[in-house]
C-alpha cells in the first residue's frame, strides 16, 4: 500500500464515526460549501436525472432549529431509553450530529418521478412514490457519501441523521427551496470537531 492509499484509507476509516462535537467557533468558508455542493450534484443518477436537491445551512440558528427537529417523534420517543429522554426534556438534541458548522439537507426530487426529461430516457409507465423514492435513497446517500468524503479529506468531520420528525416541519421551512417536508431523506453535519473523540456532545 502507498502513501496516498494509505491516506485514503485513514479518511475512509474517519468517514466511519459519526460527529457529535462541533467547534462552533470556526466557520467554513464560502468557497468550500460550493466546491460540497459541486461534489454532490456530480455524482451518478440514474439517467443523469435531477433526482434530488441539496440545501446547506449555515446560519447557526436555523441549523439548531432544524437539529431540534433530528428526533424522535414524541409518540415514539420512549425507543430511544429513558437516559436520553431525560437530555432530552433538559433541552439536549438526540442528534447532536446535526447541530454542526454546517448541516446539509437532502431532498428527494418527487417531481422528477412524473417529468418530461424521465418519460424521453426512461419511457414506459411513471415509476410508483415508493419505488421511486427507494431508488432515489440510494442516489441521495451516493450523494451524501462524496460530500462526506470530500469533507474528511479537508480536515472536516461528518455525521448522518435519519431520524427526522417529518411530521412538524412546516410547509413554510421549505417553500423557498421548493421542496415539501416529507421529501426530506437525510440530514448530514459537517464541520469542525471540538473533540478528538467523536462521541463527547457539545457542551450545554
Amino acid at each position: 500500500m502507498n502513501e496516498d492509499e494509505s491516506k485514503y484509507l485513514e479518511i475512509i476509516e474517519n468517514f466511519q464515526h459519526c460527529q457529535r462535537n462541533w467547534d462552533l467557533e470556526k466557520t467554513v468558508d464560502d468557497e468550500t460549501i460550493d466546491y460540497l455542493l459541486e461534489v454532490g450534484y456530480n455524482v451518478p443518477t440514474k439517467q443523469n436525472l435531477n433526482s434530488f436537491k441539496i440545501v446547506c445551512i449555515k446560519d447557526r440558528d436555523e441549523v439548531l432549529k432544524w437539529a431540534r427537529i433530528a428526533r424522535n417523534s414524541d409518540d415514539t420517543i420512549t425507543n430511544v431509553g429513558e437516559n436520553t429522554k431525560q437530555f432530552m426534556d433538559k433541552g439536549g438534541l438526540q442528534n447532536p450530529q446535526t447541530n454542526a458548522n454546517l448541516l446539509f439537507l437532502f431532498f428527494v426530487n418527487d417531481k422528477e418521478r412524473t417529468s418530461t426529461a424521465r418519460r424521453e430516457r426512461e419511457r414506459g409507465e411513471d415509476p410508483s412514490v415508493k419505488g421511486w423514492r427507494k431508488e432515489k435513497m440510494l442516489e441521495v446517500g451516493l450523494a451524501a457519501s462524496a460530500i462526506g468524503i470530500a469533507s474528511h479529506m479537508k480536515g472536516l468531520r461528518t455525521g448522518f441523521c435519519g431520524c427526522i420528525w417529518k411530521e412538524i416541519i412546516p410547509e413554510e421551512w421549505t417553500q423557498e427551496w421548493g421542496v415539501h417536508p416529507e421529501d426530506l431523506a437525510v440530514m448530514f453535519g459537517v464541520g469542525y470537531p471540538l473533540h478528538d473523540d467523536h462521541r463527547l456532545h457539545n457542551n450545554g
